[in-house]
């Protein structure tokens, strides 16, 4: 679809809705636009969005690690805490 079905405008490049209205060109379009929402959701950028648009940032960070953290496997766990245990072997009879 070339134009917004609500106001006429046309559309510019690729995007999903118009920019004057806020429409969906169309279904497809809808669908393509949450599809892209929800897996930007689950990227470090979706994370950053949601720590800025957040009244208390902090709080929100927290419970960014604390998902991040409870979604790490296991596996990847003890292989953090192992390297943090080398580094920390290492670096402490230095001081």
């Amino acid at each position: 679809m070339k134009n917004c079905p609500q106001c006429g405008q046309p559309r510019l490049g690729e995007a999903f809705k118009c920019p004057s209205c806020d429409v969906f060109y169309s279904q497809l379009d809808e669908l393509l636009y949450e599809d892209q929402q929800k897996q930007e959701s689950l990227t470090l950028k979706g994370a950053f969005k949601r720590i800025r648009a957040a009244e208390n940032r902090s709080q929100a960070l927290r419970d960014e690690l604390k998902t991040l953290w409870r979604n790490t496997p296991l596996k990847t766990k003890i292989v953090i805490w192992t390297v943090i245990a080398f580094v920390f072997v290492l670096v402490v009879p230095i001081f």
